[in-house]
């Protein structure tokens, strides 16, 4: 640990967002992403590119119970980028006279504690549990029903 990190002053609040360094060094992290304590301010996320998620949270403008493939992780911020969720216009403006204008949809980021891995066997949003096969690979398994994840 350098001098710097045993200068800042970390304050944790409820509401879920990245850490932000403030004014005298202090760092504010959010409870729901970190556990108090912890010297690495980086949340663990859940998923992983590729899985299948359910959004459990959120308005249905949002996408509250669709289901979506996780694109991309975004570790540092606690967030996720899924496929068909949380879809937002950006306006764009003609750069050169070939190129068009107009609006784009793509996806936005949401934070991954919103979103569960959904098992396509038993059709339903659940927990994962670890499990060690024979050849000492360790496997992400399905709580309710057992099938193992692809990775």
């Amino acid at each position: 640990m350098t001098a710097v990190e045993k200068k800042r002053k970390i304050t944790y609040c409820q509401a879920p967002h990245s850490p932000r360094v403030k004014k005298g060094n202090k760092v504010v992290v959010s409870k729901a992403l970190v556990k108090q304590g912890v010297t690495n301010l980086t949340p663990k996320i859940h998923v992983k590119r590729g899985d299948i998620v359910m959004l459990m949270s959120g308005s249905k403008q949002v996408g509250r119970g669709k289901t979506g493939k996780v694109l991309s992780v975004l570790a540092s911020k606690g967030k996720v980028v899924v496929e068909g969720i949380n879809v937002v216009s950006k306006a764009t403006r003609a750069r050169t006279a070939m190129a068009k204008g107009g609006l784009i949809k793509r996806e936005a980021p949401i934070f991954a504690s919103r979103v569960m891995l959904f098992c396509t066997q038993c059709k339903n949003p659940t927990r994962i549990q670890h499990k060690m096969l024979d050849n000492g690979k360790k496997v992400r398994v399905c709580k309710k029903c057992g099938e193992a994840f692809s990775s």
